[in-house]
């Protein structure tokens, strides 16, 4: 925890706020999704269910494929506690949903890392015409959040079970990626293969989002990695989570943002 308070104080003296941005792109992004402050009508329903999880003390089997939690060593789980954990918070899970929406991402969104399934049920409300997909590794993590989309009558979400590259290769897309949300399995070597999966299936109006991106050194060199890339021409760090676009750009940028306090 106190390398994390570390962490952030560093990008947080580091980052910028909107008065200190002249790229239009960015400053756009800035105002109409990171401070937009605007409630749609499908948040509250979502945040309904989100508070009857934390409250939920029912005990699952969790099965970690990936990296695992660092709060949570046991294979037995409350459902709360993991909602506490693991939930994605209330203001990222908008932010991707205002994404969607203001940017106009079509067609396919994937997922990988379902948890309990709030975050995904933001991913189906944003455009009902998309169709989501999303990955998760342990099946009884999967049937609560299953249960989640059939409360909120989501009807545009393929929920697959077990290993997200064995899955991303069975996953035949008809068409190319509106936006790809990777949260799950914190290692470099999946990271990267993951957004490599992404790059592959995406073109220019595709955003791909990686969450965590400061949750340890791995993941930390991921992000450098990806930036790298010839493929990526901007990204935004948020600290939570690092947005990567793909369109034409004069000069390929980097970007750290907070919110303005004014």
């Amino acid at each position: 925890m106190f390398l994390q308070i570390i962490k952030y104080l560093s990008f947080y003296f580091s980052a910028k706020t909107k008065y200190a941005i002249h790229s239009p792109f960015v400053f756009a992004f800035i105002e109409e999704i990171l401070e937009n402050e605007s409630n749609y009508y499908s948040f509250l329903a979502i945040e309904h269910i989100r508070k009857k999880i934390e409250k939920n003390s029912s005990e699952i089997i969790v099965n970690d494929l990936g990296a695992g939690s660092k709060k949570i060593k046991t294979a037995k789980r409350k459902i709360s506690t993991i909602a506490k954990t693991s939930l994605q918070e209330k203001k990222m899970a908008q932010l991707l949903f205002k994404m969607i929406n203001y940017y106009k991402l079509s067609d396919n969104v994937v997922e990988l890392g379902t948890s309990l399934g709030i975050t995904t049920a933001y991913l189906a409300n944003a455009k009902k015409s998309n169709k989501i997909y999303t990955i998760e590794g342990s099946t009884e993590i999967a049937n609560v959040a299953n249960s989640v989309f059939k409360k909120l009558g989501l009807k545009n979400i393929e929920l697959i079970i077990g290993d997200f590259n064995m899955n991303l290769k069975n996953l035949n897309l008809d068409t190319k990626l509106g936006l790809i949300y990777i949260d799950g399995n914190h290692t470099k070597s999946a990271t990267i293969s993951y957004f490599n999966w992404a790059l592959e299936n995406a073109n220019e109006n595709t955003v791909i989002v990686i969450d965590d991106i400061y949750w340890s050194k791995e993941m930390e060199e991921s992000w450098d990695y990806v930036k790298k890339l010839n493929e990526v021409t901007m990204t935004i760090d948020l600290f939570k989570m690092g947005i990567v676009f793909l369109h034409s750009v004069k000069v390929k940028e980097h970007f750290k943002l907070k919110k303005s306090i004014f």
